[in-house]
């Protein structure tokens, strides 16, 4: 994990950075709501099941919202700027779920301060999505 890093020359390629997280069915409902989102695979256990579901299925962009995390909030120092985000959904995830997300510094380049992060959420090892984060570091 990355304590505090306060200067350029401390991202190193190979920097890992992990936390674990879930989602509520709270959280699902708040986030419907925000976004105008009432898709049934998302709020209704019958409709789900019948597409071949559990339950409910977690909206992508809130799984996608852990890679904004990474950047705006867990590297300490505050000057990357997210840029782009790509991201494949392999396996549902589903409200309540214990999740992991991992990520890995697999570019900095020291010309145009990009930093380019390898993204992976996983539910008991089990992949849910993968995928990449790009941002700038501008201090």
């Amino acid at each position: 994990m990355s304590d505090h890093i306060q200067a350029w020359d401390q991202y190193v390629e190979g920097l890992q950075l992990g936390w674990s997280f879930s989602v509520s069915e709270e959280d699902m409902r708040t986030y419907g709501k925000l976004i105008g989102d009432f898709n049934p695979v998302h709020t209704d256990v019958a409709f789900a099941k019948i597409k071949g579901f559990d339950a409910p299925l977690i909206y992508g962009m809130l799984l996608s919202g852990q890679m904004s995390r990474l950047i705006g909030q867990e590297l300490p120092d505050k000057h990357a700027i997210l840029t782009g985000v790509r991201i494949d959904f392999i396996q549902p995830g589903y409200a309540g779920d214990a999740l992991r997300f991992d990520a890995e510094l697999t570019t900095k380049s020291d010309s145009s301060g990009g930093l380019e992060f390898k993204c992976r959420i996983t539910r008991a090892d089990q992949l849910l999505c993968r995928g990449k984060v790009m941002a700038v570091w501008k201090k």
